[in-house]
Protein backbone atom coordinates (compact mmCIF):
# COMPACT_ATOMS: atom_id res chain seq x y z
CA UNK A 1 0.00 0.00 0.00
CA UNK A 2 1.26 3.38 -0.96
CA UNK A 3 -0.05 6.65 0.60
CA UNK A 4 -2.16 8.80 -1.23
CA UNK A 5 -1.41 12.95 -1.30
CA UNK A 6 -4.35 15.20 -3.24
CA UNK A 7 -1.75 17.68 -3.80
CA UNK A 8 1.94 18.25 -3.93
CA UNK A 9 4.30 18.40 -0.99
CA UNK A 10 5.11 22.27 -1.83
CA UNK A 11 7.29 22.76 1.68
CA UNK A 12 10.11 20.84 3.17
CA UNK A 13 8.15 21.03 6.63
CA UNK A 14 4.66 19.61 4.46
CA UNK A 15 6.71 16.95 2.98
CA UNK A 16 8.83 16.09 5.81
CA UNK A 17 5.90 15.92 8.26
CA UNK A 18 3.80 13.85 5.46
CA UNK A 19 6.74 11.52 5.35
CA UNK A 20 6.68 11.07 9.10
CA UNK A 21 3.05 10.39 9.87
CA UNK A 22 2.80 7.85 7.04
CA UNK A 23 5.79 6.37 7.87
CA UNK A 24 4.56 5.47 11.18
CA UNK A 25 1.60 3.43 9.66
CA UNK A 26 4.01 1.91 7.92
CA UNK A 27 3.04 3.50 4.48
CA UNK A 28 5.88 4.75 2.16
CA UNK A 29 5.75 8.22 0.40
CA UNK A 30 6.73 7.21 -2.79
CA UNK A 31 6.48 10.13 -4.87
CA UNK A 32 5.83 14.01 -4.55
CA UNK A 33 4.05 15.98 -7.75
CA UNK A 34 5.33 19.36 -7.64
CA UNK A 35 5.55 22.33 -10.38
CA UNK A 36 9.57 22.61 -10.99
CA UNK A 37 11.18 23.56 -14.66
CA UNK A 38 14.59 25.37 -15.81
CA UNK A 39 12.57 28.63 -15.24
CA UNK A 40 10.31 27.87 -12.01
CA UNK A 41 13.14 25.73 -9.28
CA UNK A 42 11.40 27.02 -6.37
CA UNK A 43 11.58 22.93 -5.09
CA UNK A 44 15.53 23.44 -5.05
CA UNK A 45 15.32 26.48 -3.61
CA UNK A 46 13.11 26.01 -0.52
CA UNK A 47 14.45 22.37 0.39
CA UNK A 48 11.68 20.21 -1.52
CA UNK A 49 14.20 18.56 -3.43
CA UNK A 50 16.83 18.09 -1.20
CA UNK A 51 14.22 16.52 1.26
CA UNK A 52 12.96 14.38 -1.58
CA UNK A 53 16.42 12.87 -2.15
CA UNK A 54 17.07 12.33 1.26
CA UNK A 55 13.71 10.51 2.00
CA UNK A 56 13.56 8.46 -0.78
CA UNK A 57 11.22 9.94 -2.22
CA UNK A 58 10.62 10.64 -6.46
CA UNK A 59 9.91 14.03 -7.37
CA UNK A 60 7.33 14.37 -10.23
CA UNK A 61 7.77 17.76 -11.79
CA UNK A 62 5.00 18.70 -13.58
CA UNK A 63 4.52 21.82 -16.09
CA UNK A 64 8.40 20.85 -17.19
CA UNK A 65 8.36 22.95 -20.12
CA UNK A 66 6.89 25.66 -18.25
CA UNK A 67 3.17 25.66 -20.08
CA UNK A 68 5.00 26.09 -23.19
CA UNK A 69 7.96 28.79 -22.75
CA UNK A 70 10.98 26.47 -22.52
CA UNK A 71 9.28 25.08 -26.07
CA UNK A 72 10.71 28.32 -27.42
CA UNK A 73 7.05 28.83 -28.72
CA UNK A 74 7.00 32.16 -27.62
CA UNK A 75 9.07 35.50 -27.88
CA UNK A 76 8.34 38.61 -26.56
CA UNK A 77 6.97 39.86 -29.84
CA UNK A 78 5.29 36.64 -29.56
CA UNK A 79 3.96 36.15 -26.03
CA UNK A 80 1.49 33.37 -24.63
CA UNK A 81 -2.43 34.65 -24.73
CA UNK A 82 -5.03 34.09 -21.77
CA UNK A 83 -3.86 33.61 -18.07
CA UNK A 84 -0.73 32.79 -18.98
CA UNK A 85 0.12 36.12 -20.66
CA UNK A 86 -0.11 36.95 -17.35
CA UNK A 87 2.79 35.07 -16.10
CA UNK A 88 4.94 35.11 -19.02
CA UNK A 89 4.84 38.81 -19.76
CA UNK A 90 7.08 40.24 -22.89
CA UNK A 91 9.17 41.84 -20.47
CA UNK A 92 9.51 38.45 -18.99
CA UNK A 93 10.11 36.73 -21.97
CA UNK A 94 12.76 39.31 -22.95
CA UNK A 95 14.41 38.22 -19.98
CA UNK A 96 14.57 35.02 -20.80
CA UNK A 97 15.98 35.24 -24.66
CA UNK A 98 19.40 34.66 -23.18
CA UNK A 99 18.39 31.48 -21.69
CA UNK A 100 16.39 30.66 -24.89
CA UNK A 101 19.57 31.22 -26.80
CA UNK A 102 22.16 28.94 -25.22
CA UNK A 103 19.26 26.12 -24.55
CA UNK A 104 18.78 26.05 -28.45
CA UNK A 105 22.42 26.26 -28.65
CA UNK A 106 22.95 23.19 -27.06
CA UNK A 107 20.11 21.56 -28.61
CA UNK A 108 21.83 22.01 -31.46
CA UNK A 109 25.39 19.72 -30.47
CA UNK A 110 22.74 16.59 -29.56
CA UNK A 111 20.32 17.37 -32.86
CA UNK A 112 17.98 18.09 -29.86
CA UNK A 113 15.17 21.03 -29.91
CA UNK A 114 14.48 23.09 -26.78
CA UNK A 115 11.99 21.05 -25.33
CA UNK A 116 13.77 17.93 -25.06
CA UNK A 117 17.23 20.10 -23.54
CA UNK A 118 14.44 21.49 -21.07
CA UNK A 119 12.50 18.19 -19.94
CA UNK A 120 16.64 16.28 -20.32
CA UNK A 121 17.75 19.14 -17.57
CA UNK A 122 15.17 17.99 -15.33
CA UNK A 123 15.82 14.36 -15.85
CA UNK A 124 19.89 15.49 -14.82
CA UNK A 125 18.84 16.54 -11.74
CA UNK A 126 18.33 13.23 -10.77
CA UNK A 127 15.17 11.38 -8.67
CA UNK A 128 13.23 13.68 -10.99
CA UNK A 129 10.85 12.52 -13.53
CA UNK A 130 8.85 14.89 -15.36
CA UNK A 131 5.69 14.79 -16.74
CA UNK A 132 4.78 17.31 -19.92
CA UNK A 133 1.65 16.71 -21.19
CA UNK A 134 1.00 15.58 -24.60
CA UNK A 135 -1.51 16.91 -26.57
CA UNK A 136 -1.15 14.76 -29.42
CA UNK A 137 1.26 11.80 -30.79
CA UNK A 138 3.37 14.00 -32.19
CA UNK A 139 4.44 15.92 -29.01
CA UNK A 140 4.48 12.73 -27.06
CA UNK A 141 7.05 11.48 -29.51
CA UNK A 142 9.07 14.84 -28.97
CA UNK A 143 8.72 14.32 -25.86
CA UNK A 144 10.82 10.91 -25.63
CA UNK A 145 13.43 12.34 -27.56
CA UNK A 146 14.50 13.74 -24.56
CA UNK A 147 15.60 10.10 -22.92
CA UNK A 148 18.50 8.24 -23.93
CA UNK A 149 21.01 10.59 -23.30
CA UNK A 150 22.49 13.40 -21.02
CA UNK A 151 23.42 17.14 -20.83
CA UNK A 152 26.93 17.22 -19.45
CA UNK A 153 27.37 18.37 -16.19
CA UNK A 154 29.13 21.66 -17.28
CA UNK A 155 25.74 22.31 -19.48
CA UNK A 156 23.71 21.53 -16.63
CA UNK A 157 25.38 24.29 -14.27
CA UNK A 158 25.36 26.71 -16.99
CA UNK A 159 21.40 26.46 -17.78
CA UNK A 160 20.98 27.03 -13.96
CA UNK A 161 23.13 29.94 -13.40
CA UNK A 162 21.64 31.06 -16.72
CA UNK A 163 18.14 30.44 -15.05
CA UNK A 164 18.72 32.14 -11.93
CA UNK A 165 20.23 35.76 -13.85
CA UNK A 166 16.25 35.99 -14.93
CA UNK A 167 14.87 35.67 -11.25
CA UNK A 168 12.37 32.51 -12.15
CA UNK A 169 8.42 33.06 -11.81
CA UNK A 170 6.85 32.53 -8.74
CA UNK A 171 3.51 31.11 -8.72
CA UNK A 172 1.06 32.91 -6.36
CA UNK A 173 -0.99 28.75 -5.26
CA UNK A 174 2.72 27.74 -3.91
CA UNK A 175 3.78 30.75 -1.87
CA UNK A 176 1.95 29.85 0.92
Amino acid sequence: MYGMVWYGLTSEKRLRDAHARLKKRGVPLAVNQVNYSLIYRTPEENGVKAACDELGVTLIAYSPIAQGVLSGKYTPENPPTGPRGNTYTPEFLTKLQPLMNRIKEIGVSYGKNPTQVSLNWLTCQGNVVPIPGAKNAGQAMEFAGALGWSLAADEVEELRTLAREIKGIKMPIEES
